[in-house]
């Protein structure tokens, strides 16, 4: 049976050391399982959507217990292969307090999904989905992954599936030129591009405020719609036409990661409800509410999103 969203990506150990503590001086790490394409399915999931994560991980305890976190929350895993004799990806996590910003480091050199190719993928559930989401994380891990992402937009595209990219620039894994390059190519003609104000500036070299920022996005990609993230100041949708804003929310911050997928999965799922535009107050409501999580993942349901939007909830539920 067809799902309604299929993602393609890594899912990594996250090893964070306890708030307040710097990286150097660790002694005690806090173990989740994390990855952008993953934290998306999750937060599908948890909103009642059907969603395939597609990837590969090592065949030993490792794999295996990222495996078993994900078919927890929802996430059909179906379709993850298992390599024997490689690696799971690591990231170490030294939690920010402003404005001393959050510290990642990467161990995720040659991980199992570096070895994933075509003939593991099962396009027949790609091009019958609904939407597929991919980040720019996943071409920048390898050349082979980077084939695998174009190829993976293209079927669904030529499918007539939604394309939803998040471009996710990380500037550990490659640097600006390569990566506008590739992101250009992998956004075209998608269904929706999502980006930060930092990576439009950044990456792209767009100027000017927030609506200017995505129109002209809008324009680079030929995306039917662009998605503008502003951090504390909210978020914009727009298709070149029309923008529409959202402003943040007073919040505290218990981990920022995360929170932009759950700002993707609230999108999707106004991909497949035919209004990417409604979709945008209950998309920062769920980055809203992972915030406020600890770890990757959006551990949360529809109840917790209407009630950031409603304000109706009461500080202590009893």
């Amino acid at each position: 049976m067809s799902v309604d969203v299929v993602t393609l990506g890594e899912a990594m150990l996250r090893l964070s050391v306890p708030t307040g503590i710097r990286l150097p001086e660790m002694n005690t790490l806090q173990v989740s399982v994390g990855g952008a394409e993953s934290n998306v399915a999750v937060a599908l999931a948890r909103m009642g959507c059907s969603a395939a994560w597609i990837s590969a991980l090592p065949d030993n305890e490792l794999g295996r217990h990222a495996l078993g976190h994900l078919n927890r929350h929802g996430v059909d895993t179906r379709f993850v292969v298992t390599v024997p004799d490689t690696r799971m990806g690591l990231y170490f996590v030294e939690h920010g307090s402003l404005p001393r910003p959050t510290r990642v480091i990467y161990d995720r050199a040659d991980s199992a999904v570096t070895h994933l190719r075509s003939c593991d993928i099962p396009w027949g559930e790609v091009e019958s989905a609904k939407v597929v989401h991919i980040t720019g994380i996943t071409p920048a891990l390898s050349e082979g992954l980077r084939q695998l992402a174009f190829e993976f937009t293209e079927k669904a595209r030529s499918a007539g599936v939604a394309v939803c990219v998040d471009i996710n620039y990380r500037a550990r894994l490659w640097g600006t030129e390569e990566a506008r390059s590739v992101l250009q190519e992998l956004c075209q003609q998608a269904t929706l591009v999502i980006l930060s104000e930092e990576d439009a500036r950044d990456v792209f070299g767009l100027a000017g405020s927030g609506s200017d920022l995505a129109e002209k996005a809008q324009s680079i990609f030929a995306a039917k719609h662009v998605a503008l993230t502003r951090g504390s100041d909210g978020a914009l949708v727009s298709d070149g036409d029309r923008t529409v804003e959202e402003p943040g929310m007073d919040v505290t911050v218990v981990d920022r990661i995360g929170s932009g997928d759950a700002f993707a999965a609230g999108l999707i799922l106004g991909i497949l409800d035919g209004d990417v535009f409604n979709a945008l107050p209950s998309a920062v409501a769920m980055a809203v509410v992972k915030l406020g999580i600890a770890g990757d993942h959006f551990l949360a349901d529809p109840s917790d999103v209407t009630g950031i939007m409603t304000r109706t909830g009461r500080e202590v539920n009893r």
